[in-house]
């Protein structure tokens, strides 16, 4: 957070100059109106004082105005996330599930066809970046229903396909599905091919190193079917997985929500990154890396936490 704040203070407002060709336009005066500018945002202030204001102010939940929204900081950020969440949510649980299943799968049946098949599947799913992806799906779907012109794409349109998403969604209260309708399908796909490419290889290299341990022959020798096999082996690898998961979820967090969103321009939590970053907007740039952040420690927080719950050895080892 410091570091964020020391990028914006100690660097050149690129806003000065718009504001000094305005004042030039209106014939206003040039200095006044780029010193009422750094007024306005406090940008005369000493850097240091600015800091521990902020400081005090983010510690007790005032996290002030978005200069580029008008809204307070924490409306912003919570009115964004719930477009971000309403794709990213499925497309965690449906690469969590299938990444784990084929991962496993293709484990257990090692130099096999299938497995070679899966393993190329994981491959060409990691190795096709996820704006491309985008970007080829997005045009293909525009042109096949020659409604509107890329990259262009209203929330309010019903673009995608006439299936009416509130059979699924009708459980989330906050998004209003005569706007939304079948606009996430595609973000979707894009943010599970990433992730299930990810799980899957994580899942068959982990299981890999168990497969030949002692308790899998043992349970195998009692007769034990594939998926109750399959169940010890998963249990095992289960530490290593969720370790990997919840980096991967971060970067994605980071990185995958900006493509996404930029490409079927959604207004999310990466759209609304972009746009206080484009606007040199202080308060909301500090408040959406103040989420990142946070993000960041609750996801170690629990991790620790499901690593007590997973093997209970964890937790005695530390006490």
């Amino acid at each position: 957070m410091t570091a964020a704040f020391a990028v914006i203070a100690f660097t050149n407002d690129p806003n000065v100059g718009p504001v000094a060709r305005a004042a030039a336009k209106r014939g206003q005066n040039i200095t006044q109106a780029v010193e009422a500018y750094r007024v306005a945002r406090n940008l005369n202030d000493p850097v240091l004082q600015r800091y521990v204001k902020w400081m005090v102010n983010i510690s007790t939940g005032d996290w002030g105005l978005s200069y580029s929204t008008g809204q307070p900081v924490l409306t912003a950020i919570r009115n964004s996330m719930k477009y971000t969440l309403f794709y990213l949510v499925p497309s965690v649980a449906i690469a969590t599930v299938m990444g784990i299943s084929f991962g496993l799968f293709s484990a257990f049946r090692q130099h096999s066809f299938s497995d070679r098949l899966v393993t190329a599947v994981a491959y060409l799913g990691l190795g096709i970046p996820n704006f491309w992806l985008a970007t080829v799906l997005f045009s293909a779907t525009v042109m096949e229903h020659q409604t509107i012109q890329f990259p262009k794409l209203p929330l309010e349109s019903s673009l995608l396909w006439s299936f009416d998403f509130t059979l699924l969604y009708g459980f989330v209260p906050w998004i209003d599905f005569n706007t939304t309708q079948a606009f996430f399908t595609l973000p979707i796909i894009v943010l599970t091919t990433a992730l299930l490419a990810g799980q899957l290889r994580y899942t068959r290299s982990e299981s890999l190193e168990y497969m030949d341990m002692e308790f899998v022959k043992i349970a195998r020798a009692k007769g034990a079917g594939p998926f109750r096999v399959a169940r010890h082996v998963l249990r095992n690898a289960a530490i290593p997985l969720l370790s990997l998961f919840l980096t991967e979820m971060l970067s994605v967090l980071v990185l995958g929500i900006l493509v996404i969103e930029e490409v079927f321009n959604i207004p999310g939590f990466g759209s609304l990154m972009l746009r206080a970053v484009g606007a040199r907007d202080m308060p909301l740039i500090l408040g959406v890396t103040m989420v990142v952040a946070f993000i960041g420690i609750v996801g170690n927080f629990l991790q620790d936490v499901a690593y007590t719950v997973l093997d209970p050895r964890v937790g005695s080892e530390t006490d």
